[in-house]
């Protein structure tokens, strides 16, 4: 028991756990899109979610962009976050999906700077607009 406290502890400390409420972090957590280019992501049931994670190692980002999996590099300076070098696969997609993968690669490419509050993080251009909202997923 005494162990099993320390170990949630220490995964607290070092941001590996969040709790409903909670502030989310920025990096190695799961983001869902909720909404791309002022769209909200409408899903088919069953359909795989468009998400994004940043990783500490290497500064890299992978996710899904509703129809094909990509993979960069991002620099992240305070607010700021710029993705860089972005390779995808090139899955042919169905009208609907293609277009909210299009919304989604729009926002990533636009994106200088970041937000979170809360459990939401948003991607904003240079002009301060929000090009994207995603929502926190528990990382296992």
């Amino acid at each position: 028991m005494k162990n099993s406290a320390a170990l949630f502890a220490a995964l607290m400390i070092f941001g590996c756990v969040q709790t409903p409420g909670s502030q989310a972090r920025l990096v190695e957590t799961h983001w869902k899109a909720v909404e791309l280019e002022g769209k909200p992501v409408a899903l088919r049931a069953g359909a795989r979610e468009p998400h994004l994670i940043l990783h500490t190692d290497n500064f890299v980002a992978n996710g899904f962009s509703g129809c094909n999996n990509f993979r960069g590099a991002y620099e992240l300076a305070g607010d700021s976050l710029r993705f860089k070098a972005m390779a995808s696969t090139r899955m042919a997609c169905l009208p609907k999906v293609d277009a909210v993968e299009r919304n989604f690669l729009s926002a990533i490419t636009a994106t200088t700077s970041q937000r979170v509050s809360g459990e939401t993080l948003e991607l904003r251009d240079a002009d301060g607009k929000v090009r994207a909202r995603f929502e926190s997923r528990y990382m296992k």
